[in-house]
């Protein structure tokens, strides 16, 4: 019982670490490429869940509907983030960070 502990814990290290690496790496790259909307506070919404939409970004203080729409749009048409269609609202997926929770 204590190795199955043991081993989860480990693989849930090795996660977290992961995800971490992937973050600032992410954070990295869209720095290069698109500066002028990269703010760590994006950035931390970009990887708190798999998955974003306008208005939490818009609620997480990072600017108004359309400001935020934009820098997402931004971050898809950078190969970031894919955007789906999901009912009336549109979700961008952080497929990068999906495939690390996956595994």
């Amino acid at each position: 019982m204590l190795d199955m502990v043991e081993q989860t814990a480990f693989k849930g290290r090795q996660q977290i670490a992961e995800i971490e690496s992937l973050m600032n790496e992410m954070g990295i790259e869209i720095q290069k490429k698109i500066p002028r909307i990269y703010s760590k506070d994006l950035m931390e919404e970009l990887f708190r869940l798999p998955y974003t939409k306008r208005n939490q970004l818009e609620k997480a203080g990072l600017g108004n509907l359309k400001t935020v729409g934009n820098y997402l749009n931004e971050l898809e048409k950078e190969g970031f983030l894919k955007s789906e269609q999901v009912g009336k609202e549109k979700l961008y997926l952080n497929f990068r960070l999906l495939e690390v929770l996956k595994n």
